[in-house]
């Protein structure tokens, strides 16, 4: 064997082992919550690894005769996607989470689970159309007394992909939590943390919140609150 030629075989085995190492480091996509077979909550808290920072990923829920009971889109953070999925009440016991590429629809991860048998309630969340209206969409929530809560919950998770192609939107601003609700003589204080208690668009958003409020008998006045999480 000549010096070029093992100086040929030296690059190759140098080059085989960077491939190697980079092959190795990129982390599959995969759907870590719920563990594979286990019965969904309501709503089900979905956790995706494996997703590039920023990007958003879809969720998809199948129960077994195929019908699509809710989608929604990720989106990533230090590689993990991850939120709240509300979906439609299942006819069959047994379904299929499935994670998608946006906007391909390319299956990337899928996993079985039970689906629960709790009827559950439903309520109305108020997104925005595309002129910035307030629109009523619909969530199943648990039974609860705390309904008024459960509903500020549901708004937070934001709109279903087929919602989204149908121009609505939400205007709260990426981490927005519910810190406190009550109610009392008829008036509901929220209070939420979020980026910038200044931010412009926390008009709209209060907008949504106190619509979703008034749909309760218990509540006939609503006051907004915003602090610096």
């Amino acid at each position: 064997m000549d010096e070029w030629t093992g100086w040929i075989l030296v690059l190759l085995t140098v080059g085989i082992a960077i491939l190697g190492v980079a092959v190795h480091s990129l982390s599959p996509m995969r759907i870590v919550e719920p563990p594979p077979g286990e019965e969904l909550g309501l709503p089900a808290r979905i956790v995706v690894s494996g997703v590039p920072e920023g990007a958003r990923v879809g969720v998809r829920l199948r129960e077994a005769t195929g019908r699509i009971l809710s989608e929604m889109a990720l989106v990533s953070h230090g590689g993990i996607a991850q939120g709240l999925l509300y979906y439609d009440l299942p006819t069959t016991p047994e379904g299929t989470l499935e994670a998608f590429e946006i906007p391909s629809g390319e299956v990337l991860a899928r996993r079985p689970v039970r689906l629960p048998r709790e009827r559950g309630r439903w309520v109305k969340v108020f997104l925005l159309d595309r002129n910035g209206d307030p629109f009523p969409a619909i969530r199943r929530i648990p039974a609860t007394e705390a309904i008024a809560r459960e509903a500020i919950r549901a708004l937070l998770s934001g709109p279903t992909l087929i919602e989204e192609r149908a121009g609505l939107h939400s205007a709260a601003p990426e981490g927005t939590e519910l810190l406190s609700l009550e109610i009392s003589r008829g008036k509901a204080i929220a209070v939420f943390s979020v980026p910038d208690p200044e931010d412009p668009s926390l008009e709209p958003f209060s907008l949504q919140v106190e619509r979703t409020l008034l749909q309760f008998e218990s509540v006939s006045r609503v006051e907004v609150r915003y602090v610096h999480f």
